[in-house]
Formats: structure tokens, C-alpha cells, sequence
């Protein structure tokens, strides 16, 4: 009888064990999803200081308003590297670097730039081809801007 139960238990703590390697191997971490690169699809406000939703495209000279202070709304493809570091591409050829980190379980986005400015960003949705950005604006819209990226490869 006593044999039985030790041997019940060794199989339940193995079965159990098992189990849970597989979850986690093969659970997909966010920092591996989001490595790669992505291109600017739209850039629309959400939702609005009444809370209600809108669906305003905002265009390129409301964009340079409202992120002034942002590296981001020069750039358009965002290459996302294993070692955390990005590279943003302009449409003209130009480029720059920073550091990312996803913190918050992969909920919030940060970009610290060489100049020590930091921007944080709402990670909405991390799909495997689309990667949805939320933030606050400061400037007289004050409403949350989404910015969809697709994935190119």
C-alpha cells in the first residue's frame, strides 16, 4: 500500500513537471516576438480626453506636432535586434540607434536614446505580423495616438 502511494506520487511529480517544461518551452517570450523588422502602417488617434472612440488618420504635419519630442515620428521601418538594440530608418535613408526594453510582461515599450531622452510607449497588441503602440499626447489633440506596425519578413 505505502509502495503504491510513493509510486503515485513520483508519477504525479513527474507528469506535473513535464508539463510544465513544455509550457514554458514552448511559450513565446515578447522579446522574441517582437525581434525583427516592422514598417509604420498608420498612425490614427484611438480614443480621445471624453473617452469616446475616433477614428482620425492623423496626418504627416498634425504627426511632427504631436510628437515633437519623440525620435520616432521622423522614421518609418523599426528594426528590433537580440541584443536590444533598434535601428529606426527614415524614408530618406537616414537612420538611428537606441536601446529597447520591454518591461511590464511585455506590456510597456521603452526606447532610451543616445542623447538619454527616454520614450515610452502602451504595447496594445504583439501579434506575430502586427505590433499595435499606444501614447499619450501632450499637444491640443491630448487624445492616444496608435501607431500599427506590420512585420516585413
Amino acid at each position: 500500500m505505502k509502495r503504491k502511494l510513493v509510486i503515485s506520487a513520483c508519477l504525479a511529480v513527474l507528469t506535473l513537471s513535464s508539463f510544465g517544461y513544455y509550457v514554458f518551452s514552448h511559450s513565446s517570450y515578447p522579446e522574441a516576438a517582437i525581434v525583427g523588422e516592422w514598417k509604420e502602417v498608420s498612425w490614427v488617434y484611438d480614443r480621445n480626453n471624453v473617452g469616446e472612440k475616433v477614428k482620425q488618420v492623423i496626418d504627416a504635419e498634425e504627426r511632427m506636432d504631436i510628437a515633437n519630442h519623440l525620435v520616432i515620428h521622423e522614421f518609418e521601418n523599426w528594426t528590433f535586434r537580440k541584443n536590444y538594440s533598434i535601428k529606426l530608418h527614415e524614408r530618406t535613408g537616414k537612420e538611428h540607434q537606441a536601446k529597447w526594453r520591454l518591461k511590464d510582461r511585455g506590456r510597456i515599450l521603452t526606447l532610451l536614446n543616445d542623447d538619454g531622452t527616454t520614450e515610452v510607449y502602451s504595447v496594445e497588441s504583439l501579434k506575430k505580423n502586427e505590433l499595435v503602440l499606444h501614447f499619450d499626447t501632450d499637444v491640443h489633440a491630448r487624445g492616444i495616438v496608435k501607431i500599427t506596425l506590420k512585420k516585413l519578413n
